[in-house]
């Protein structure tokens, strides 16, 4: 995964501004701490030694004056008598001060951690000071420390959605290393998970802003909460909020099916039904799985239109031998099924078993009659069909494509099992439907 760089330019210009005072002895009588302007920080307290403000004053005088070498020795003298936090500071300031006009990162790196570790550091200057330690150590895969200062620096109130995507990775990145380097184990998967939280407002703060990285991030993330067996469905809706297009829907649906392996066909179908209405079908296998699913003999109508689609997309091939022999056996079962339809609603209203009620439900979505699928569906539970879940996920499938979102999201509620996950990711497009108030693309 890509890590985002912004130092050290941002470390430079932050302390542009504040270099020239936090560096600046204070004059004898002048130690207590003085309060500036409203709205500014307070000026620190400093406890300076003679021999401390001697050394240091002779660093300052030389880094003015651009030489450097003599500088970095007069701070040697001077950390070499420093002792109380003030001293270890203004120390740690210089020292950053020296390597950044040298260009030496060690010695820059080396100054922040004195600073800090002095607790002298105003609040801007802590944020600051732990992105940057975090983020080169994240960029040097040394994953417990970049934890550690990127979690500071959030903690001080750097939540710019850069840091948070950071802090993250320093999660996945260590939870994968201790896995062995290529995947998250289940030893490891507590860890990887709790950088999800700041993944999630990193990747909603950017929904709300540019969206630049928002795509990327959710896809990210939707990947690590799989991994390590977390709860996907928030990270399936920030995925299809950030990537609007039709792959995002195919990625997610076909992840929901390789984490279900044993789905049946009808499983599967409900799953399909979901890629085909979101229009995630875009590859010649996603249609002829979704043919496997339905069957060509047992609901043609669907297969012989789902194959019309295909050509049209130019997906499908004409003269694919598959797809020839699919159709061909669809359209020689479709005359008979069309024609044993009114006379299987007849009897589903009738004294028809539960299982040939939801059969007929089954049917008639196929064929597109999206009522009287709705209302033998319903009709199935009633007579205590075995397969309420079955009957649940025809149910809402035909109010869905009739456009009644709140009766298929209620209905969606009560499905639990193994199709549970199948209805919360149309649960997930129902929301998207009826957020944007538009009318829902056919079932079948």
């Amino acid at each position: 995964m890509r890590r985002i760089s912004r130092f050290p330019m941002a470390l430079a210009l932050a302390l542009a501004a504040t270099t020239a005072v936090s560096l600046a002895l204070p004059v004898e009588g002048a130690l207590a701490q003085k309060k500036q302007k409203k709205g500014k920080e307070e000026a620190p307290q400093m406890e300076l030694s003679a021999p401390f403000r001697k050394a240091f004053g002779e660093s300052q005088t030389a880094f003015g004056a651009n030489d450097f070498v003599t500088a970095d020795a007069k701070l040697t003298e001077a950390a070499a008598v420093a002792t109380s936090a003030d001293e270890k500071y203004l120390t740690g300031k210089m020292k950053l001060q020296i390597g950044l006009k040298t260009e030496n990162q060690a010695m820059q790196e080396k100054g922040i951690e004195e600073a800090l570790a002095s607790g002298k550091s105003t609040e801007s200057e802590a944020r600051t000071f732990n992105s940057f330690l975090g983020e080169k150590a994240l960029v040097g895969n040394d994953f417990s420390r970049a934890r550690t200062y990127l979690t500071a620096a959030v903690q001080a109130g750097q939540n710019n959605p850069v840091n948070l995507f950071q802090l993250a990775e320093a999660h996945f990145g260590e939870a994968i290393a201790k896995s062995g380097g290529r995947s998250i184990d289940a030893a490891n998967s507590p860890l990887a998970a709790q950088g999800l939280p700041y993944l999630q407002r990193a990747v909603e703060a950017q929904l709300a802003g540019d969206k630049q990285y928002a795509p990327s991030w959710a896809k990210r993330g939707f990947q690590i909460a799989r991994a390590t067996k977390s709860d996907s469905t928030v990270w399936a809706q920030l995925l299809l909020k950030a990537d609007t297009g039709n792959k995002a829907w195919n990625e997610v649906v076909r992840a929901m099916q390789s984490d279900n392996r044993n789905f049946t066909s009808d499983q599967s179908l409900d799953a399909m039904r979901l890629l085909r209405m979101a229009g995630g079908l875009s590859s010649a296998n996603d249609y002829r799985e979704y043919i496997e699913a339905a069957g060509a003999a047992r609901r043609p109508t669907e297969v012989l239109a789902l194959i019309e689609e295909g050509k049209a997309a130019g997906v499908v091939s004409a003269s694919d031998a598959f797809f020839k022999e699919q159709a061909t056996l669809a359209g020689n079962s479709r005359a008979e099924y069309v024609a044993t339809l009114p006379d299987s609603i007849r009897d589903s209203r009738g004294k028809a078993t539960a299982t040939v009620t939801l059969a007929t439900a089954d049917a008639l979505l196929a064929n597109k009659q999206y009522a009287e699928a709705e209302e033998l569906a319903a009709l199935a539970l009633t007579k205590n069909v075995e397969d309420k879940e079955r009957a649940m996920m025809v149910q809402a499938i035909a109010q869905v494509a009739q456009g009644k979102y709140a009766p298929a999201r209620q209905t969606l509620t009560s499905v639990t099992g193994v199709r549970a996950p199948i209805a919360k990711l149309w649960a997930v497009y129902i929301d998207q439907k009826s957020g944007a108030g538009a009318a829902a693309a056919p079932a079948a």
